[in-house]
């Protein structure tokens, strides 16, 4: 139940590191912004895509690939010498990705996308200066499908009676909140983001691990929100996300959903284990064992806590409205 050490430096799976050697040219790099750019698999022109990122600017790039992808990195490391890649040791949550990632990239602010993706826009002082000056967890930026069409990517909460719902947006208006960073795409503000644990390395559902973050990050005071000036292209189609309840819902419900906070501090009642047993699925035993893992898990963050989830919803709604 616990979320990845703020003081991590030994991620529970091993991982290799290529690339990025030290040049004349590579002294230069920008300590305000390094690139991580996730991989999907789907990609065929890695040399091609690298060269454009490149050419971007001057900043840190650093590509995940996948455990089984790792055939051509030695030579596209040499082509690239601005560029490192990062070899984990078998197949991590996108979550994970970004936790080692950012712990291993140089910059003050990291930017994440995937290699079906690509920024519009250029890495320039001005730009970086901008980055430079922003006080939020994460900037996210508007996401253009192939078509050209914005993609409703402000996520907002919503309560229908005691059921959690999300709502899709288009964003409105520059600086306007989203609960989590749709796709995991946005500008991470480095110490910021290892200071909230980042992303639960145990919620293996990518839906449910955004969600986590996402509401972790507004009860702890941070915030996340749109910058609509920056925009980032899809360059496939993508697939609609599944966002059914699964097993790892019962730890965000757990972390997120079942807490109260009051006064100074959060906590979770005992009063609310009945309610969470009927609905688990699992023996009493291992029913008990995941509720007291919650409990723990608040209790030692609990003076972390501004809010809860309900209360977060409650002024969502006003300031939607």
């Amino acid at each position: 139940m616990n979320t990845i050490p703020i003081t991590s430096k030994n991620p529970r799976i091993p991982y290799t590191i290529v690339g990025g050697r030290k040049s004349d040219k590579n002294l230069s790099l920008s300590p305000v912004l390094s690139v991580l750019v996730l991989n999907r698999g789907g990609r065929p022109y890695k040399a091609e895509y690298l060269k454009h990122l490149e050419s971007l600017g001057d900043v840190e790039i650093l590509s995940v690939q996948g455990p089984s992808s790792t055939y051509d990195v030695e030579s596209l490391s040499l082509r690239f010498p601005k560029v490192k890649f990062l070899i984990p040791g078998k197949n991590i949550t996108p979550g994970e990705q970004i936790n080692i990632g950012i712990m291993e990239t140089s910059g003050r602010y990291v930017m994440v996308f995937w290699d079906d993706m690509r920024p519009g826009y250029r890495f320039t002082e001005k730009f970086l200066n901008q980055i430079d000056k922003t006080d939020e967890l994460c900037t996210v930026a508007v996401l253009q499908s192939t078509k050209n069409e914005t993609v409703p990517s402000l996520m907002a909460p919503s309560f229908y009676g005691n059921r959690l719902k999300m709502i899709s947006l288009m964003p409105s208006a520059n600086g306007v909140e989203s609960l989590f960073p749709f796709d995991y795409a946005g500008i991470y503000n480095k110490e910021k983001f290892l200071l909230t644990g980042g992303f639960d390395l145990n919620i293996n559902n990518q839906y449910w691990q955004k969600l986590d973050f996402g509401f972790r990050v507004h009860m702890w005071g941070e915030s996340i929100k749109f910058n609509t000036g920056l925009k980032i292209e899809y360059l496939i189609e993508q697939i609609p996300e599944d966002t059914t309840p699964d097993k790892n819902y019962k730890m965000f419900y757990l972390k997120n959903l079942v807490l109260r906070f009051s006064g100074d501090s959060a906590s979770i009642s005992w009063s609310k284990f009945l309610q969470y047993f009927s609905k688990s699925g699992v023996g009493l035993l291992t029913a008990i064992k995941e509720f007291k893992a919650a409990r723990k898990w608040v209790e030692i963050n609990k003076f972390r806590f501004i809010c809860d989830a309900r209360q977060i919803t409650e002024l969502w709604e006003v300031k939607e409205s």
